[in-house]
């Protein structure tokens, strides 16, 4: 499910999975520390931006460039805040590569949307700290055959969050923000 900003255009990248709010409910709620959700990778507190290209066949739009204000509490929910569809997920797994090319993180997540399973995979290249790389991929089992497009992301640390961000804040392509932990805060709410 995705929330759609005012102002956006049919196609363009300015949608906020709903699914992130249910992968991130427990790291807020304080979830136990085995939850593999807490073993995610963290990007350095700060502002990044981040590019994101669309499917090379696909018709999709052009790049577009999202920011995003991320500190150590809001982190495990804005790492994977561009990845779509991750509503109820049951299974998220990190894996750290190192010795490779390029260093980096294997993620995996499986995830519930409307009763259908979705699988999404994420790789992370660089060292999160000042400039990163990565590419996401998602499948939904038992629907037409057909190999997943992935698509191709850049991060780069800008800086400190400006003066008028908090934590959470991600400003969309069209112009405006959302804050995701206050999203999530919602849901819980919503949820109890």
């Amino acid at each position: 499910m995705l929330l759609w900003g005012k102002g956006c255009k049919q196609g363009v990248f300015c949608a906020l999975s709903l699914g992130l709010l249910t992968l991130a409910h427990g790291v807020l709620a304080g979830e136990k520390h085995d939850d593999p959700r807490t073993h995610l990778p963290m990007r350095k507190p700060g502002l990044w931006e981040l590019t994101i290209h669309g499917h090379a066949n696909a018709g999709s739009p052009p790049s577009q460039q999202v920011q995003q204000c991320t500190d150590g509490k809001a982190e495990r929910i804005m790492l994977l805040a561009i990845v779509p569809t991750q509503e109820n997920c049951s299974d998220v797994r990190a894996k750290r590569l190192t010795g490779q090319p390029v260093d980096g993180y294997d993620i995996t997540l499986v995830c519930h949307v409307h009763e259908q399973r979705i699988e999404t995979q994420v790789a992370l290249r660089g060292d999160l700290q000042s400039v990163y790389s990565g590419t996401y991929t998602t499948r939904q089992p038992g629907a037409l055959p057909r190999a997943p497009a992935a698509v191709n992301f850049q991060g780069r640390w800008l800086g400190n969050c400006k003066p008028d961000q908090r934590p959470g804040d991600m400003v969309l392509p069209n112009g405006i923000t959302v804050n995701v932990v206050d999203d999530v805060r919602r849901a819980e709410r919503h949820a109890h």
